[in-house]
C-alpha cells in the first residue's frame, strides 16, 4: 500500500547526481585512521573484507577501502584467475573508492574491468552489469563527458529492455533512470516519451496508487514544467561533448499546461483515495499542485491550495514552518561554470556571487543587489539574469502569501584564472578535480533573512519536496548504484 508521496528527486540516479566528489583525499594519517575506526564502530562490523570495504566507502574512508579491496582482488586472482566472477563486486567497490579520492580514470578502469568480467561469465546482455554501468556513467558525467555518460545510460536501458521486455514492470527502474537522465540534460521530449511509456506499463500491471505509477505521472508533469522553465543552457558548439541526442524524441510542441495539470491532479486524487494515505501525504500532493500553479502564474489557485495544506498540517507546526516560513525556490536556473577555452594552464579556483533580493507575493524576484563577487564581473551578469527569472514559493501565513525582503543566494562556481580574471585568494579545496563544464556543477545556497544558509537550491530547475518543504533539482532522480 502506498504510504508516502515521493517527488521525482526522491529516486536519484548516480549518473546525474550534482554532488560528485571534488576533493582529492591525501594519505590518511594515523589519527585519521583511528577516527575512521571509531566511526565504523557504530555499524555492525562485517566479517567479509569486501563488505568491510563497502562500509568504509559509505562513510568516506576511501584510502582504507582501497587497501582492503586491492588485497582481496589480489587474493582472488592468485587462487583462481583474472576473470573470476568473484572479482566483479570488489572491482566495483574499488571504482567507488578511487572516484572518492579523485582518481576518476582509475575508477573507470575498475568499473570497465568489472563489466567485462560480468559479461564474460554471465553473458553479453546479463542485467547484473547494469548497476556497474550506472557507476561508469556517474564518473563520466562528473568529468564533463556527458555524451559518453549518455551512451552508458542508453546501454543500461537496452540491457534491461532486452532482459525484461517493454511491457514488464521490471523495466520501470531502467525507464525512470533514463528518463530522469534525459530530463536533467534538457532532452525533454525523449524523457516525456519514457515517462508516458512507464505510465502505460503501470496502468497495465500496477495498482492505481502504486508509487511507480505516481512517479510516472509526476515525471510527465515535470517534462511540461521543464519545457516551460528550462535549466540554464550555455551556447555549445556542434562538436561539444555535452550534447545529448534525442533518442526517444518527438517533435517539439507548445507547452501543454493542461496535461501537466491533469497528471498532478490525478496524483492528488489517487493519494486522497488511498486507504493508507495520511493527511501529511495528501498535503504533500496538494502542495505539489499548488507549486505547479504558482510557477505558471496562477497565484489565486496556488493560494487556495496552500490554505488547504495549512489546514491539513495544523497539528504539525514544525512542518508548516519548514514549508511556509520563508520563500522556497521552485525554479532557480543558475548558470554553470564560465567558459575555460581561453584559460591559461593551471588549477581551477572557486569563485562566488552573493545576491540579495526581494521575493514578492506571487513568487517573483525584484530589487536584486550584489553583495559580493569574486572574481568581480566574471559571473555577476549571468547570475543576476538567472535570479531575475527565478520563481519562489513565497512565505505564507495561512491565509495569504507574503513578500519577503533580503532573500539571499550564494552561487559558487569554478573557473580557470586568466589575465582578465587572475587567481584569487579563495580556498581551492576540490578545485583540481572539479568537472568544469559538467551540466550540474554549480553549488548554491539560498538564505532568507535571519536564517542559516542551507544548500537547498541548485543550478537546475527546482522541484518542491512537498513532504519536507525543501527543494531539489528536477530530474536528479532514479536508481542510485
Amino acid at each position: 500500500m502506498f504510504r508516502q508521496p515521493t517527488t521525482i528527486a526522491g529516486f536519484a540516479i548516480s549518473a546525474v547526481v550534482a554532488h560528485a566528489v571534488l576533493a582529492q583525499t591525501p594519505t590518511t594519517a594515523a589519527g585519521e585512521s583511528d577516527d575512521a575506526v571509531k566511526r565504523l564502530e557504530q555499524f555492525d562490523q562485517p566479517e567479509n573484507p569486501v563488505d568491510n570495504a563497502e562500509s568504509l566507502v559509505a562513510i568516506g574512508e576511501y584510502p582504507e577501502a582501497i587497501n582492503i579491496v586491492e588485497l582481496e582482488i589480489d587474493k582472488i586472482e592468485r587462487r583462481s584467475s583474472r576473470y573470476n566472477i568473484d572479482l566483479a563486486r570488489p572491482l566495483a567497490i574499488l571504482g567507488d573508492a578511487l572516484a572518492g579520492v579523485g582518481d576518476r580514470e582509475g575508477a573507470l578502469g575498475a568499473y570497465g574491468r568489472a563489466v567485462h568480467i560480468t559479461r564474460v561469465n554471465r553473458g553479453l546482455h546479463h542485467p547484473s552489469q547494469v548497476d556497474i554501468v550506472y557507476r561508469e556513467a556517474k564518473v563520466l558525467a562528473a568529468n564533463g563527458k556527458v555524451s559518453q555518460a549518455n551512451r552508458r545510460h542508453e546501454y543500461a536501458y537496452d540491457i534491461l529492455l532486452r532482459s525484461y521486455g517493454g511491457g514488464s514492470p521490471m523495466l520501470l527502474p531502467g525507464v525512470f533512470s533514463l528518463a530522469d537522465w534525459y530530463l536533467v540534460n534538457y532532452n525533454i521530449f525523449s524523457a516525456r516519451g519514457l515517462y508516458e511509456h512507464a505510465l502505460s506499463v503501470a496502468d497495465e500491471t500496477l495498482a492505481e496508487d502504486d508509487p511507480g505509477r505516481l512517479r510516472a505521472l509526476r515525471g510527465v508533469a515535470a517534462t511540461y514544467r521543464s519545457e516551460r522553465f528550462p535549466p540554464y543552457q550555455e551556447d555549445r558548439k556542434s562538436n561539444s561533448s555535452h550534447q545529448v541526442g534525442y533518442r526517444y524524441g518527438t517533435m517539439p510542441a507548445i507547452n501543454n499546461f493542461a496535461k501537466g495539470e491533469r497528471a498532478l491532479i490525478e496524483v492528488v486524487n489517487v493519494i486522497m483515495a488511498s486507504e493508507g494515505a495520511t493527511e501529511e501525504d495528501v498535503a504533500g500532493a496538494v502542495l505539489e499542485l499548488g507549486d505547479w500553479y504558482l510557477v505558471f502564474g496562477k497565484q489565486d489557485r496556488a493560494t487556495t491550495l496552500y490554505r488547504h495544506v495549512w489546514e491539513l498540517l495544523q497539528s504539525k507546526p514544525d512542518r508548516l514552518a519548514e514549508i511556509f516560513d520563508s520563500p522556497k525556490p521552485l525554479y532557480l536556473p543558475l548558470p554553470g561554470d564560465p567558459d575555460s577555452q581561453d584559460a591559461v594552464a593551471g588549477r581551477p579556483e572557486s569563485g562566488v556571487v552573493e545576491l540579495s533580493f526581494r521575493v514578492d507575493e506571487s513568487g517573483g524576484v525584484s530589487s536584486i543587489a550584489t553583495l559580493h563577487s569574486e572574481p568581480q564581473d566574471l559571473m555577476d551578469v549571468k547570475v543576476r539574469r538567472a535570479v531575475r527569472r527565478a520563481r519562489y514559493r513565497p512565505a505564507f501565513d495561512g491565509q495569504t502569501t507574503l513578500a519577503t525582503e533580503d532573500v539571499r543566494v550564494s552561487h559558487e562556481f569554478f573557473y580557470y584564472p586568466t589575465d582578465d580574471f587572475p587567481s584569487g585568494n579563495r580556498e581551492q579545496t576540490g578545485a583540481a578535480n572539479h568537472p568544469v563544464g559538467a551540466l550540474w556543477r554549480s553549488v548554491s545556497s539560498v538564505q532568507a533573512p535571519n536564517s542559516r544558509v542551507s544548500p537547498d537550491a541548485s543550478s537546475h530547475l527546482l522541484y518542491a519536496d512537498a513532504a519536507s518543504g525543501t527543494t531539489t533539482p528536477i530530474g536528479v532522480s532514479g536508481r542510485m548504484p
